[in-house]
């Protein structure tokens, strides 16, 4: 196998790719509203950041699936960090399940863990510095996403000893999150972002796949958009829809197309109607399902799910480009918080390296949880085992030897 002729035919593609879609690219930049992120603050700003982390893989062991999960605070005044003797300022907890049951599910649970340790720790800065800024490391309701396959889950007989059912555990994420997104000082910064709202939009004028990108947002943006300038989606939604049902347009477009949403015999308007109500239910099913208790009844003719949707896609979100040399990073606000004052100090305190705001990098540094952990973090509880004299080391070995025997676990 020569990687070196792969790469070469894949470098072609890329290059013939470029050379295609030059010409819709011009085309979309003068379409779009792009802004000057203003350059004066009015003073210096105390600014917390936040993130969390968890074992990227899980230390799978014969009787157990084990994993750990951290979160941290950071707090800076002007080019000064003045909580490196807050004593309070990281917390992590771990995950011990059976060996048995989805590993998916498993993930996700540990995701949760560590969002809800994430959001306290949020809320503990918050009110313990009274900052001006709370970066959040991620999109407020990011979490959402497959909530509803562990809400049924009976977590105390996992081993899991602070929530009774996985619908627990969600409903206290989505609370949490909640009175973060109410502070009125919070912002998240998302880095990995696939949403193609643009592509959506270019969709919405022609309802025809040939016209778009095929990119997401963040990579549109990376060719249009010149350093220390915005875009915000608020620009090109219309009507009572958001970023999210113009991604969604893309998302379910063939879907729309063979049921018969959209079709060339209608006007424009006709298939715009028509595939926004289409998306909006499919949002408010999907929203519903995961947020709403496992015992609750979707009803779409009482319109069930649309406050969720609104929660969900009301925050604004805006792309700023930080740096000559990388992508634009988005911006989500939360309620009350002033765009401006978040665009002038992102752009005053960014890594030119990242694009990203130096708290957010620095904090992330501090919090990433290694991949050896989990394993070192099983071996510790394995050899703790070892020194009671109460069990066998073949009672020890039967739950915590590595699963796979090629592999240290």
């Amino acid at each position: 196998m020569d990687f070196y002729e792969y790469a070469k035919k894949a470098a072609t593609r890329a290059f013939n790719e470029i050379k295609c879609e030059r010409e819709k690219i011009s085309r979309i930049a003068s379409l779009l509203k792009i802004k000057d992120i203003p350059e004066v603050m009015s003073r210096d700003l105390r600014i917390g950041a936040v993130d969390g982390s968890s074992s990227p893989t899980f230390s799978d062991r014969l009787g157990y699936r084990i994993g750990v999960y951290t979160a941290c605070y950071m707090v800076f005044e002007g080019g000064e960090i003045i909580s490196d003797k807050d004593d309070e300022n990281m917390v992590g907890g771990y995950i011990m399940v059976n060996q048995i049951g989805e590993i998916q599910q498993t993930r996700k649970i540990l995701t949760l863990l560590m969002t809800v340790k994430e959001r306290e720790m949020a809320l503990r800065c918050i009110e313990k510095y009274d900052v001006d800024l709370l970066l959040v490391d991620g999109s407020f309701y990011g979490f959402r996403t497959r909530c509803s396959e562990i809400k049924r889950l009976d977590l105390t007989s996992l081993g899991i000893e602070e929530y009774r059912s996985g619908w627990e555990l969600v409903e206290h994420t989505l609370d949490l999150t909640r009175k973060l997104v109410k502070s009125g000082k919070a912002v998240g910064v998302i880095k990995r972002l696939r949403t193609c709202a643009i592509d959506g939009w270019i969709l919405s004028k022609t309802w025809s796949k040939e016209s778009t990108l095929n990119r997401n947002d963040r990579s549109v943006l990376r060719s249009i958009m010149p350093f220390g300038k915005y875009f915000d989606y608020r620009d090109i939604v219309e009507d009572e829809w958001t970023y999210l049902h113009y991604n969604s347009l893309v998302t379910w477009y063939n879907e729309m197309v063979r049921r018969g949403v959209i079709r060339k015999e209608n006007t424009l308007e006709e298939n715009k109607r028509n595939a926004f109500n289409y998306v909006n239910k499919k949002l408010k099913i999907q929203t519903a399902t995961d947020l709403s208790p496992p015992t609750y009844h979707i009803d779409l003719k009482n319109e069930d799910g649309g406050d969720l949707v609104k929660e969900i896609t009301g925050r604004p979100r805006i792309h700023a480009r930080l740096s000559w040399y990388a992508a634009p990073i988005c911006l989500e606000l939360g309620e009350g918080v002033d765009s401006e004052t978040v665009l002038a100090y992102t752009l005053k305190n960014a890594n030119i390296v990242t694009g990203i705001p130096f708290p957010i990098d620095l904090v992330d540094e501090q919090i990433s949880v290694d991949k050896e952990l989990a394993r070192e973090f099983a071996e510790e509880i394995e050899a703790r085992l070892l020194l009671e004299s109460e069990v066998s080391s073949e009672e020890v070995e039967a739950r915590l030897e590595p699963l796979n025997p090629q592999k240290e676990g």
